[in-house]
């Protein structure tokens, strides 16, 4: 992914904030955007959009406008944050990003369908990263015949 790319999915967000109410879908938003921006290929725009989550999440802190979350959506939260730890090999990355969508999934599937889709949201950054570490996997082999 590109920056421009990301820009295009961040400005929707971005722009929400000044809402009396947010969204509920606004949690997965960032945590979809956090997992688009480890896509970017080049290191100083990973940063840029980077920072711009940044500013999300401190207008947020700053403004004290985040409702409180709802139990289901602070463990799958809580669960999200574990799945996107960046330590082990790929290998072991990408079971523990799968294993976290795996619990989303049964997270949401017991909660009222009002709060699903902002629950299920988080799974799509996490299945961005697997992606993202199975390419890197995959350029990191020698060619054959090497």
């Amino acid at each position: 992914m590109d920056y421009e790319a990301f820009r295009a999915e961040y400005e929707p967000v971005f722009d929400v904030l000044d809402a009396k109410t947010l969204p509920d879908w606004l949690p997965a938003a960032i945590a979809h955007l956090k997992g688009l921006a480890a896509t970017i290929d080049d290191p100083a725009d990973r940063r840029s959009a980077e920072f711009d989550i940044a500013d999300v999440e401190s207008i947020l802190a700053e403004d004290s406008i985040d409702e409180p979350s709802s139990p289901a959506m602070t463990a799958a939260m809580r669960v999200y944050s574990e799945a996107v730890e960046d330590h082990g090999t790929p290998a072991e990355r990408i079971a523990r990003l799968e294993a976290g969508m795996a619990e989303i999934g049964r997270i949401s599937d017991a909660v009222p369908p009002t709060e699903r889709a902002p629950i299920l949201g988080l799974n799509e950054s996490l299945y961005m990263l697997v992606l993202s570490l199975q390419s890197e996997s995959r350029r990191a082999l020698p060619a054959i015949g090497s």
